[in-house]
């Protein structure tokens, strides 16, 4: 996490880093610069989004969510969404197959 965070800070890109992976579970660490956009995509299998610093926007086709720290996110799969982040943030995303 705390390389991610670093990183955060000069990159004008989405960084992203898995910071644990057994069996059906995998955990990514996600940093956002202020104003950087996690482009558009679909949740692959279930999928909860949990923010630990700074704050971003949760975006649909038909509604923008904004969640702040400690503040968690059930995302439904298939869903199309993006995210922004409204301040420099580091988002922890938990899958799970099956």
């Amino acid at each position: 996490m705390k390389e991610v965070a670093e990183n955060l800070k000069v990159s004008d890109q989405p960084i992203m880093k898995t910071i644990y992976e057994e069996g059906d579970t995998t955990v990514i660490a996600i940093g956002l610069g202020r104003g950087v956009e996690l482009a558009e995509h679909l949740a692959p299998c279930k999928a909860k989004l949990m923010v630990v610093q700074g704050e971003i926007d949760f975006n649909t086709e038909t509604e923008s969510r904004r969640y702040a720290c400690f503040e968690s996110y059930d995302i439904p799969m298939n869903l199309r969404h993006s995210l922004v982040a409204w301040d420099d943030a580091l988002v922890i995303l938990f899958l799970t197959e099956g």
